[in-house]
C-alpha cells in the first residue's frame, strides 16, 4: 500500500540459460505475459518479477543459473523471483536453499507461470500461492508468438523430450520422453512469424531426429520439412542438433536439392574413441560417424558440419583422447566444435563410473580441442573465399556500427558493410572477400531477397 493505494506489480524480466528450446519457451512466456498486460524489461533493468529459465546440462550451467538468481535479487530486493527449467527438475534441493527464490516451477508447469504472476499481481501475495492449485484450476497455456525478442531469426519447437538415456546426460530426467508437435501447428506458427518479417526459422527440440516417432500423424523430420517447404514461401529453414543415427540419406538428399534449407548439420560426436562411446551409451561407432559425415560432404562439399565433444569422461585415457584429436584433425569433414568438460550429473549412470579425470587434465584437454576447433573453423572460412552465398543479416557490430554481423546458410559468420537501409533479419546475397583482425568480411552483391 502507498497512500492507501494498492501498488500493482506489473513489470517482468526473463533470463534464459541453455538451449534454443529454452529460448523458445521463454519467448512463449513473454508473449503470454504481455497479452495479459504485463510489461517486459531487459534483465539488467529493475522489474517486479524475474523469471530465471535454467539449464543443468553441466555443473557450469548450474552455477550460472544460481548467479542469475542472485543478480536479480541484488537488482530488485523487493521483486518476486520464479525459477524454472531443467535445474529445477534435476536438483530442486540446491535451489530450495536459496533464500532469493520465491517460487520453483518445473518444466511441465512452465506454461502456467503467467497465471502465477497474474495471481500475485491481483492479491499482492508473493510467498503463499501454490503452483499446484493454479495448475488444477487453469487450462494449460499454448504458445502463439508473433516476435522473437532480440533475435534476427526465430526458433520453433517441433519436439520435446528424449528416450536415449546416454550415460552422462540428465536431460531425459528433466524433459521426459519424446513428444512431437503436430505439423499443422508448426506451420501455423511459422506463418505467424513470417508475417512479422522473419526470414529464417530454426526448428528445435531435444531430440529432433525422433520427430514423429511417438505420434499418430504419420510424419518424420523429412516429411515435416517437405510439408513446411510446400506450405511456406521466401524463408530459409535451419534445423538444430541431430543425432548421427538419424541423419538419413533421404534428409541429406533433401537439403542438397533446395536452397531453402540451410546446408548446416550439427551432429554430436562426444568422443572419437569407440570404447568411450560405448561407456557413454552412444548408439554408433566412430566408423559409422565418419561414413555419415562423408556422405554429407559428398553431396554438399561446402556444407557446415559441426559437432559436440565431451572431454574427461570417466575412464578416458590419454590414448582415448588422442584418438578423438586425431579423428577431428585429419579424418572428419567437421568445420567447428563445441567442447564440454565432463561434469557429474546427479542420477546418471556416469556419476557412479570409476576412473574420474582430475580437473586440471580436463581443462588441458578442453584447451587442446578448442584450439583444434578454431583451426578447423578458420580453414573452412578460408575455403569459402570468393564464394557466393545467402546470409541472414543480424545485429550491428559492437565495435563499429558501420558493419553488420551475418550468418550464411553454411554457418559462416561474415561481417558486412552497413547500408542506409536497415537490413537486420533480411536474407541477402553475399560474397566472402577476406579477413582482418580475426574477423571475416564479405560484401553484399545484390538487393535483399524479395519474397514471392
Amino acid at each position: 500500500m502507498e497512500n492507501g493505494r494498492v501498488i500493482r506489480r506489473n513489470t517482468f524480466s526473463i533470463k534464459t540459460l541453455g538451449c534454443k528450446l529454452n529460448q523458445y519457451e521463454s519467448e512463449c512466456l513473454r508473449s503470454n505475459l504481455e497479452k495479459i498486460g504485463f510489461e517486459f524489461r531487459k534483465f539488467y533493468e529493475k522489474a517486479d518479477f524475474y523469471i530465471i529459465n535454467t539449464c543443468t546440462v553441466t555443473g557450469k550451467t548450474d552455477s550460472r543459473s544460481r548467479n542469475a538468481v542472485r543478480r536479480a535479487r541484488r537488482k530488485a530486493p523487493d521483486s518476486v523471483i520464479i525459477t524454472t527449467g531443467c535445474y529445477v527438475e534435476s536438483n530442486p534441493r540446491d535451489l530450495e536453499k536459496m533464500d532469493e527464490i520465491n517460487y520453483l516451477v518445473g518444466n511441465k508447469d512452465k506454461s502456467y507461470i503467467p497465471y502465477l504472476l497474474e495471481c500475485i499481481r491481483e492479491n499482492g501475495n508473493k510467498t503463499e500461492l501454490n503452483i499446484e492449485d493454479i495448475t488444477e484450476n487453469k487450462p494449460r497455456l499454448g504458445c502463439e508468438i508473433d516476435l522473437f525478442h532480440g533475435h534476427s531469426r526465430a526458433f520453433i519447437k517441433i519436439q520435446d523430450g528424449c528416450n536415449a538415456f546416454c550415460s552422462y546426460c540428465i536431460i531425459p530426467f528433466t524433459r521426459g520422453r519424446n513428444r512431437s508437435v503436430a505439423p499443422d501447428n508448426i506451420i501455423s506458427q511459422i506463418k505467424r512469424l513470417v508475417k512479422n518479417g522473419y526470414e529464417e526459422i530454426v526448428l528445435t527440440g531435444i531430440h529432433i531426429g525422433r520427430y514423429g516417432k511417438d505420434s499418430d500423424f504419420s510424419a518424420d523430420l523429412v516429411m515435416l520439412l517437405r510439408k513446411i517447404l510446400k506450405n511456406t514461401e521466401g524463408i530459409r529453414i535451419r534445423f538444430s542438433s541431430i543425432e548421427p543415427t538419424e541423419v538419413t540419406s533421404e534428409l541429406i538428399k533433401l537439403v542438397s536439392e533446395t536452397n531453402r534449407v540451410a546446408p548446416h548439420f550439427h551432429i554430436p560426436l562426444q568422443s572419437g574413441d569407440n570404447s568411450v562411446l560405448k561407456a557413454m551409451n552412444r548408439p554408433y561407432t566412430v566408423e559409422q560417424y565418419i561414413e555419415k559425415t562423408m556422405e554429407i560432404a559428398s553431396y554438399m562439399p561446402d556444407a557446415a558440419i559441426g559437432t559436440d565433444i565431451i572431454v574427461g569422461f570417466p575412464g578416458e585415457t590419454d590414448d582415448n583422447f588422442k584418438n578423438t584429436c586425431s579423428l577431428i584433425e585429419s579424418e572428419l569433414p567437421v568445420n567447428y566444435l563445441h567442447v564440454f568438460s565432463y561434469s557429474d550429473r546427479p542420477g546418471t549412470r556416469a556419476e557412479s563410473l570409476p576412473g574420474k579425470i582430475d580437473p586440471e587434465t580436463r581443462k588441458k584437454r578442453s584447451r587442446e580441442l578448442i584450439e583444434i576447433g578454431k583451426t578447423k573453423k578458420r580453414e573452412f572460412l578460408f575455403s569459402q573465399k570468393n564464394r557466393n552465398e545467402i546470409a541472414l543479416v543480424q545485429e550491428k557490430l559492437d565495435a563499429d556500427e558501420r558493419f553488420y554481423k551475418s550468418i550464411t546458410g553454411n554457418y559462416c559468420e561474415i561481417i558486412l558493410p552497413a547500408s542506409s537501409a536497415d537490413l537486420r533479419g533480411k536474407l541477402v546475397p553475399v560474397r566472402f572477400s577476406g579477413n582482418r583482425g580475426g574477423l571475416f568480411f564479405g560484401e553484399i552483391t545484390g538487393e535483399p531477397l524479395i519474397k514471392e
